[in-house]
């Protein structure tokens, strides 16, 4: 695009010729010249970016979600973590001790993510603990933590002396992005969904947030029927998730036709390498690099996929901070069944 000094200069060197007089810097002319260049810079700058916007492979933010409309696709909403925290007493109670709702305990880390009860419980006379559900108070993957995590009370009846998650908070999720959500309409008009084939079954359970892979098996159980199988990639869905699939696939379904909805089966993926350095990075930083570049390239598998070792080692390289790595000789390409999604298993890497 012309810069505004091409502008201006351009600008200026017509005036010279029109008015057969040499520029004065300083003068009025000068003034509004710069003044209508900016101007017209300006405007060519929004129409550069609203001729971005006009295609499904440059638009942005709300002008992607128009597109999205148009072919009966929405942008996924942000998911909070969801699991339970345990409170714990030093010697089991004598009355029962309240836990409302709303009652919060946090991480240890410097940016702090809070979780909240969404029930009302009580550890009732002669025991020490309780179990309550609990989410999120933010929506994001960052509220993802494994056990013990949560360990800060924030909030809590005085009679609580410690409080912990005994199990992992799991399925939160980002709000879907730009690129995630223009390879779904991507894909709508490379396979186009007919109310029939497999497509439609997948656009389906993807439109419901806290599913981000489906794979579809048509006859399995027997003629007229088809079954669903969906994943959040890292994790299993939720059972409301699954649920909520299964209702609106339910609704939405051919005649005659019985579909069922089900969590896909996590297929393990363990992974031993070493890995040689490059200057200047440090080991742990190393394993955690290379860790995450695992899981994601396990993540973007789609159900009833392959896993190509040698791509595993292409992106190793890609990340930046090895110069050669070696797998374990029993570390091969693997393929998941129709109903299997790859996941991170034991992630083993010696760092030379």
């Amino acid at each position: 695009m012309i810069t505004y000094d091409e502008i201006y200069n351009k600008m200026r060197s017509e005036f010279e010729v029109q008015s057969r007089f040499d520029f004065d810097e300083k003068s009025d002319a000068d003034i509004r010249i710069r003044v209508l260049a900016g101007e017209i810079f300006n405007a060519m700058t929004s129409i550069e970016w609203l001729k971005r916007q006009m295609f499904v492979a440059t638009a942005t933010g709300e002008y992607l979600d128009y597109f999205a409309s148009q072919r009966g696709i929405e942008r996924k909403k942000a998911q909070k973590a969801q699991g339970e925290i345990t409170f714990f007493i030093n010697e089991p109670a004598e009355n029962s001790i309240f836990i409302p709702t709303g009652s919060m305990v946090a991480t240890a880390d410097a940016e702090p993510v809070r979780y909240v009860t969404t029930e009302d419980a009580k550890i009732t006379a002669g025991n020490t603990l309780v179990s309550v559900s609990a989410q999120a108070d933010v929506a994001g993957r960052k509220s993802n933590i494994p056990i013990g995590s949560a360990k800060i009370i924030v909030s809590a009846p005085a009679e609580i002396n410690y409080a912990y998650n005994r199990e992992p908070f799991e399925n939160g999720c980002d709000e879907e992005t730009d690129d995630e959500l223009r390879e779904r309409i991507k894909a709508s008009f490379l396979v186009p969904s007919n109310g029939t084939n497999k497509a439609y079954y997948e656009k389906l359970a993807l439109s419901v947030s806290g599913i981000t892979k489906a794979g579809v098996i048509a006859k399995q159980r027997g003629t007229g029927t088809v079954d669903v199988y969906v994943s959040n990639g890292e994790n299993s869905p939720t059972a409301a998730a699954v649920a909520e699939a299964q209702k609106l696939i339910a609704k939405n379904r051919e005649l005659n036709v019985d579909v069922r909805v089900a969590a896909a089966q996590a297929k393990r993926v363990n992974m031993s390498v070493v890995v040689y350095a490059k200057g200047g990075y440090i080991r742990n930083d190393i394993v955690d690099i290379c860790t995450q570049v695992f899981k994601d390239y396990l993540n973007e598998i789609e159900i009833g996929g392959t896993m190509y070792a040698a791509e595993v080692g292409k992106r190793l390289m890609n990340s930046g901070c090895i110069r050669s790595y070696k797998f374990a000789t029993n570390f091969i390409d693997n393929s998941a069944t129709a109903a299997q999604v790859f996941s991170a298993g034991t992630v083993n890497i010696e760092v030379k």
